[in-house]
Formats: structure tokens, C-alpha cells, sequence
């Protein structure tokens, strides 16, 4: 009976420590679909938490989702996302100095990717950000400069994709 009580406890603790320290809900700023040449390559979803300020590179916490639509080796992803890098104004700032190593590690953590496979990055209020892919966790990123370098692909003005940005942010 005493082991009983013992876990319990230890099981009430862990939800209340868990409730303690969980970020707010996070709800669906906007959508879009990004298509290269005609052809759809991912549907893309942006969360955000109540207290969002509009500026998605700074915002804390928040999610954006990706489901793909084709097949696509984890190695061009994360070429494909140093491309966007070079491109992008704020690549070339002090805070996005490491995108280098961080693309090491981006091909370390993400896997191979096939039509319907959904691709969940998450920013939590002290910074750090997590990878899930399938709704299961493939990696952490430390790094507080991270977040907004990533999110720039997609988010800063300068992105490529500007009617996706667009789309996210819920602005016509």
C-alpha cells in the first residue's frame, strides 16, 4: 500500500511540475502552401501564443509546422536552407554567425523526409528550440540565436517566399 501512495505522489509531483513549467497554448496565426514552379512542395502553419507581438522572429513562445507534399532527402533540406540563409539580410548579421554549424547539426537531427511527413519546429520562451518530426522529438538547438535566424526563411521581409510570410502572419 505504502508503494502505491509512494507512486501517486511522485506521479502527482511529476503533473504539477510539468503544469508548473508548460508554455501557453499556442493557436494558429495563418497558413499557407508553398509551391516551387507550380509544384506544392509543403503546407506550412504558424502558432502563436496569445501575447504575440506581430514580430515572429522575436516572439516567444511559438511553432511553425510543416507537412510536405513530396519526397525530399534530408541533405537537400538543409542545403536548401543554407541557400535561404545566404539570401536573407540577416544571415549576414553577428546573431546568425554559427548557421554553418548549425547546419551540421540541422543534418545530424533531421531525417529524410516523404509526402505527408509533417516537420514541427518550436521555439519555447527561454529561447531553445525543438525539432519534431511525426510529432515525435528528433532534436534541441540550444543556441538562442537560432530562432530567428531559422524562422527568417520564412518570416523576415526579405524572405523569398513573401506571399507565404503573408499567409502566415494573417496579413493580405
Amino acid at each position: 500500500m505504502k508503494t502505491k501512495i509512494n507512486f501517486f505522489s511522485l506521479l502527482l509531483f511529476s503533473f504539477l511540475s510539468s503544469a508548473a513549467f508548460a508554455e501557453p497554448e499556442l493557436s494558429l496565426q495563418g497558413e499557407g502552401t508553398y509551391r516551387w514552379w507550380g509544384i506544392k512542395v509543403y503546407d506550412a502553419k504558424l502558432y502563436v501564443s496569445p501575447d504575440f507581438s506581430g514580430d515572429a522572429l522575436t516572439s516567444k513562445p511559438l511553432a511553425l509546422e510543416i507537412i510536405y507534399d513530396i519526397d525530399i532527402d534530408k541533405k537537400d533540406l538543409v542545403e536548401t536552407t543554407e541557400e535561404e540563409w545566404d539570401e536573407l539580410k540577416i544571415s549576414k548579421t553577428e546573431q546568425c554567425k554559427s548557421r554553418k554549424q548549425w547546419a551540421e547539426k540541422l543534418l545530424e537531427i533531421w531525417p529524410n523526409l516523404e509526402q505527408g511527413d509533417k516537420l514541427k519546429f518550436n521555439v519555447y520562451q527561454d529561447g531553445q528550440s525543438e525539432f519534431f518530426y511525426n510529432n515525435d522529438s528528433v532534436g534541441v538547438i540550444d543556441d538562442k540565436n537560432f530562432a530567428p535566424c531559422f524562422l527568417a526563411i520564412w518570416l523576415a521581409e526579405d524572405t523569398s517566399a513573401s506571399s507565404l510570410r503573408r499567409s502566415l502572419l494573417n496579413r493580405s
